[in-house]
């Protein structure tokens, strides 16, 4: 009887509003724990994505740079350099611009102007 008595103290004590607000509070705080652990982990892994593509590129970008330095370690990659930076020539070369025909727009043509203008044009008449 009496172990009965102790089962059922145990179970009013276990089963009290108080004690299952304790419980619910102390669930919410793991919960909301984990939550931050995983939201933390896609952040950590979204950064490992974009610094190893970073990486890569920059891997690239030395291999560019490795190149460029072997061909400016030759006197015809210094010279191309030259050429390049500073529209420079050697003796008896000339420097030839060649120009694509193409047709000049002008402002007066009425066909670009913007709507209100043509409007104006229309109301106003063409001055």
């Amino acid at each position: 009887m009496k172990e009965l008595q102790r089962k059922q103290k145990m179970r009013r004590i276990m089963y009290s509003i108080p004690l299952l607000v304790i419980l619910l509070i102390f669930t919410f705080f793991l919960a909301r724990g984990a939550v931050r652990v995983m939201v933390k982990e896609r952040e950590s892994s979204k950064r490992a994505s974009v610094l190893k593509e970073k990486a890569a590129t920059l891997v690239v970008r030395e291999q560019e740079l490795q190149g460029n330095i072997v061909r400016l370690q030759t006197e015809e990659g210094v010279k191309s350099e030259i050429r390049e930076k500073f529209s420079a020539t050697e003796e008896g070369e000339y420097v030839a611009i060649i120009l694509d025909d193409r047709k000049v727009s002008t402002s007066t043509d009425p066909s670009l102007w913007p709507w209100y203008k043509k409007l104006w044009v229309a109301i106003m008449g063409d001055k």
